[in-house]
């Protein structure tokens, strides 16, 4: 037995607190004296974040289009909330109504070429920038660019796809689970920078103006492109915290870029009255949250009332309880990838599916990413899809032959004979395979390589393609959370995958011996956290060993399950 001291910081308040466990931790026996805890916690003065005003939403548009008129420019700026809620879109006189989609892809295959609404560009670059910054980290487009190619650097032959590779899919307008979808996704063009109000991240803005949407395909030019020095200076008064930028930030030795303008010469800042151009959504504060408060194993974090924790098809609540519960007593204690300071524990979201993809249990970690709270659900999803005995079928059955086909070839049998984690799945999914390797072949469910892009990655960006760019009209005017009496707008047209799929791990199948129950999909640091956090979950309910998917080799390669980082856990 080991007497652990847990530390615990909430809100700026450092907790300790001594629980007795087994030397493993997946296998806790003691008490985290849950009450004690939770009592301490509502018993400290905790200053509540202040989110933006109508007058702050103004100030940053007017901020950003005085910079633009400096430039001779002409933009379209968005501004989001933390939560990708849209704050209030502004078009200047005489900028592009559209851009283009354009990175290395050939036209017209996956979204290369696609012209779309600048305004869809702005929104999702600053909702981009909002979703993915905490108290802890700040994270841009500029950001999202480095870790979704085809190589973690971009540009750097021979190593592996990017951490979050095939996170743009993500946070769709379509989606069910994600609080306000983005009209593009998450975004990998600069120009979406995140907004701070005393050290508190409470939103992002973005601003699309040349033309072209994009990612940065080569990290070493210091391209300083308009559209990022206008965000940069929208968010004068509005800056986040130096020491939690990206560029403090190092995942497997490389440091992740901010943006690669410092704070630009103010500018005369025009009225908002007088800007030249006009508002094409309402400009508003930001909405109450989606959030409530919530605790599980003694953790406090949030949930939405949107998804109360409930049974499955053939998971308990008790179980679903037991699941997230585990998770995020592990989380707790799990050394996070990408917060500030170092020696920080881990802030994700947790999520729950049942055998249907049914989502029956959501808990978020304070401050944790709010992009974690699509994804998580997207990964346990995908996870338990792929496992399933009918999913070669339904993928089939809905126009997606070709990836049953090409797996096949490759020795994947899509009929429940193999457990797939998300990490698994992703390895399949890359443009070279095994991952990063040059000179290979693409992945069963990928883009050739002659043929990939950003925007091309194969099955993933195929099944939602078609919501992506032809979204019924209620589901890109209505945040998901106030269009619960609409028509359903799924991304997909395979009910057990509606908010599409994510190809990147932390995401294990479930089981009670031999039989699949569901999911357990984790988001929100570093990859190889999150699958730490996430067998912690399935522990109870982990997959027979022989069905693991690293049983199993394709070319010669054996495919991976789960990976755990060095010293996991915060001492």
């Amino acid at each position: 037995m080991t007497n652990l001291l847990i530390h615990l910081t909430i809100e700026g308040y450092r907790i300790k607190f001594k629980s007795t466990m087994d030397s493993n931790p997946f296998n806790k026996k003691g008490t985290f004296f849950a009450g004690f805890l939770i009592l301490l916690i509502f018993a400290l003065p905790v200053t509540a974040q202040t989110g933006l005003s109508l007058a702050d939403v103004r100030t940053i548009i007017a901020q950003a289009v005085s910079k633009a008129v400096a430039l001779n420019k002409r933009v379209t700026v968005s501004v989001t909330d933390q939560e990708g809620n849209l704050l209030g879109t502004f078009v200047m006189a005489g900028s592009p109504s559209m851009t283009r989609i354009q990175s290395v892809g050939r036209a017209p295959l996956g979204l290369e070429g696609e012209l779309v609404p600048s305004l869809f560009a702005s929104h999702s670059k600053a909702g981009t920038a909002g979703v993915f910054s905490t108290t802890a980290n700040a994270f841009t487009t500029r950001t999202a660019s480095f870790i979704i190619q085809e190589h973690f650097p971009p540009g750097v032959d021979n190593r592996p796809g990017g951490p979050l590779y095939g996170v743009q899919f993500s946070t769709l307008s379509c989606s069910d689970i994600a609080i306000a979808g983005l009209p593009l996704g998450l975004s990998g063009d600069p120009g979406g920078i995140p907004v701070y109000k005393n050290g508190m991240a409470v939103g992002g803005v973005g601003v699309e103006g040349d033309g072209i949407y994009t990612v940065d395909r080569d990290p070493n030019d210091n391209d300083q492109p308009f559209e990022e020095i206008i965000a940069a200076a929208a968010t004068r008064g509005f800056e986040s915290p130096p020491a939690i930028r990206a560029d403090n930030i190092l995942v497997e030795g490389i440091r992740l870029p901010f943006a690669n303008v410092g704070d630009p010469p103010s500018e005369t800042v025009i009225p908002f009255a007088s800007l030249p151009g006009f508002a094409v959504s309402l400009i508003r504060a930001a909405p109450p949250s989606d959030f409530v408060p919530a605790v599980f194993n003694g953790v406090p974090g949030q949930m939405s009332t949107r998804f109360p924790t409930t049974a499955g098809a053939t998971l308990s609540v008790a179980e679903v309880q037991q699941i997230l519960g585990d998770a995020a007593a592990i989380a707790n204690i799990t050394r996070a990838a990408i917060r500030q300071p170092i020696g920080s524990n881990a802030r994700v979201t947790i999520a729950v599916v049942d055998i249907n993809g049914k989502t029956v249990g959501i808990f978020r970690q304070l401050d944790a990413p709010v992009f974690g709270f699509d994804v998580a659900v997207q990964k346990a999803r995908t996870s338990v899809f792929f496992t399933r005995p009918d999913s070669g079928v339904k993928l089939q059955a809905a126009g997606f032959g070709n990836y049953v086909a090409r797996a096949s070839a490759d020795g994947i049998n899509l009929t429940g004979g193999i457990a797939f984690s998300d990490r698994a799945l992703g390895f399949l999914h890359r443009p070279l395979f095994p991952d990063g390797i040059n000179g290979t072949d693409a992945g069963p469910f990928s883009a050739l390589l002659a043929d990939w892009s950003p925007f091309n990655v194969g099955l993933q960006l195929d099944l939602v393609k078609g919501a992506l760019l032809n979204p019924p009209m209620n589901c890109i005017k209505f945040a998901r959370s106030k269009r619960s009496m609409l028509p359903p707008c799924p991304c997909t047209n395979i009910p057990e995958i509606p908010n599409g799929i994510q190809i990147f791990a932390g995401a294990t199948p479930i089981y009670r011996g031999s039989i699949l129950l569901g999911a357990i999909g984790v988001s929100g640091d570093g990859i190889d956290q999150d699958d730490f956090i996430a067998a912690a979950g399935a522990n109870s309910f982990a997959p027979p060993m022989e069905l693991r998917s690293d049983r199993i080799f394709v070319r010669g390669v054996r495919l991976p399950f789960l990976k755990f980082p060095a010293r996991p856990t915060l001492p």
